[in-house]
C-alpha cells in the first residue's frame, strides 16, 4: 500500500509539474503577443513612430505593433474581423463602428483637444472668384458621405449662419481625386485636411474657411472591448508611451521632420515648410464634443438613436 501512495504520489507531482509547464508557455505566448494598432500615413500616427522609435514602448513594458493601412475601409475591416486590437480613428467613424456592433471604446484624443490640431479646410478652386464664405451659399463643395470630412463641413458652414438648403456637396470620396479635381476647377470647392489642404493652398486654391480656431473635429484611439479587459495594463502602458512621446516631439519637433514626412504622407513640395502639428496629452473626448457628432448624426439618419458616452469612451487608461 505504501509503494502505491508513493507511486500516485509521484503521478500527481509529475501531472501537476506537466500543467504548470504548459500554462507557463500559455502565459509566456499571452505576454510575448504584441497589442496591434491600426494607422493610416495621416499625420496624427506621428506619436506612436516616435514611441516605437524611441523605444518608449519597450520600457513601458508593452509590446506594440503599428499596422499601417492605406486606407481607412482596409483598417476597419481589419477592426472588425479583429486582426488588430485598435485603431486610430476619428470620432464620426468610431461612432459608426460602434453602431454596426463592433464592441469598443475609445480611451483617448489624439488630436482636435486643443483648436488647430487636426486641420480641416473648405478651399476654393483656383480662379473660381469664390474669396469669402457666403459665396459658398449653393455652391457645390467635394467631400467623402457620412464622414468626419462632411462633418467639420456643415459646422464650419452653419457656424457662419448657412441654413441647411444653402448647403450643397458632392460626393468625391477619393481625396487625391477630390484634389485633383479643385485644381482643374472641375468642382468649385472642396473640404480636404491637412497636409493636402496646405498643399492645395500652396497651388492656389484659397482657404475660405478652417477649423484651426475651434475644436470641431476630434483623432481618437479605440480598442475592442475585450482587449481593454484582457489587456488593461498593455493598454496603460501604450498610453503611457505616448504621452511621453508628445512631450518628446514637443520638444523637439523638427527632429522628427524627416519621420513625420515620410509616415504622414506630407507632399514632396511642402516637406521642409509644413508645420508639424501640436499633440497634447491623453485625453477623453469631452461629452459636449461627442454630443456635438452624435447630434449631427442623428440629423443626418445615420443613427436612429443617441449612443451613450459612457458606453463609448473610457477614461480609466490615462495616468494609472
Amino acid at each position: 500500500m505504501i509503494r502505491k501512495s508513493k507511486i500516485f504520489f509521484l503521478l500527481g507531482v509529475l501531472f501537476l509539474g506537466v500543467i504548470m509547464l504548459v500554462t507557463g508557455c500559455d502565459n509566456k505566448k499571452e505576454q510575448a503577443k504584441p497589442l496591434k494598432i491600426g494607422v493610416l500615413p495621416v499625420e496624427d500616427s506621428l506619436p506612436f513612430y516616435v514611441a516605437q522609435e524611441k523605444g518608449y514602448f519597450t520600457e513601458e513594458n508593452v509590446k506594440v505593433e503599428l499596422v499601417p493601412f492605406q486606407s481607412a475601409l482596409e483598417r476597419d475591416s481589419a477592426f472588425q474581423t479583429g486582426a488588430i486590437d485598435g485603431e486610430i480613428t476619428d470620432l464620426i467613424a468610431a461612432v459608426l463602428l460602434k453602431n454596426a456592433g463592433v464592441d469598443h471604446q475609445i480611451v483617448t484624443t489624439t488630436l482636435g483637444i486643443k483648436p488647430g490640431e487636426g486641420r480641416f479646410a473648405i478651399l476654393a478652386a483656383p480662379g473660381s472668384g469664390i474669396n469669402k464664405a457666403e459665396q459658398l451659399k449653393g455652391v457645390e463643395i467635394g467631400v467623402s458621405q457620412n464622414s468626419i470630412i462632411e462633418y467639420v463641413t456643415d459646422q464650419l458652414l452653419q457656424e457662419q449662419g448657412f441654413e441647411p438648403d444653402e448647403i450643397k456637396k458632392i460626393v468625391v470620396p477619393k481625396i487625391p481625386v477630390r484634389m485633383e479635381m479643385l485644381f482643374k476647377n472641375q468642382i468649385k470647392a472642396a473640404t480636404l485636411p491637412d497636409p493636402l489642404a496646405t498643399y492645395a493652398e500652396s497651388k492656389g486654391a484659397k482657404v475660405i474657411l478652417d477649423n484651426s480656431k475651434e475644436d470641431i473635429s476630434q483623432v481618437v484611439l479605440i480598442f475592442h472591448t475585450e482587449a481593454l479587459k484582457s489587456r488593461s495594463k498593455e493598454v496603460t502602458g501604450t498610453l503611457q508611451a505616448y504621452a511621453r512621446a508628445v512631450k518628446e516631439i514637443d520638444a523637439n519637433a523638427e527632429s522628427y521632420r524627416a519621420l513625420f514626412t515620410e509616415k504622414a504622407g506630407v507632399p514632396e513640395e511642402i516637406k521642409d515648410t509644413y508645420r508639424i502639428p501640436h499633440f497634447s496629452l491623453p485625453e477623453t473626448p469631452t461629452q459636449a464634443q461627442f454630443d456635438r457628432a452624435i447630434n449631427w448624426m442623428l440629423d443626418k439618419g445615420l443613427l436612429k438613436k443617441a449612443l451613450s458616452y459612457n458606453d463609448m469612451v473610457s477614461g480609466g487608461f490615462i495616468g494609472k
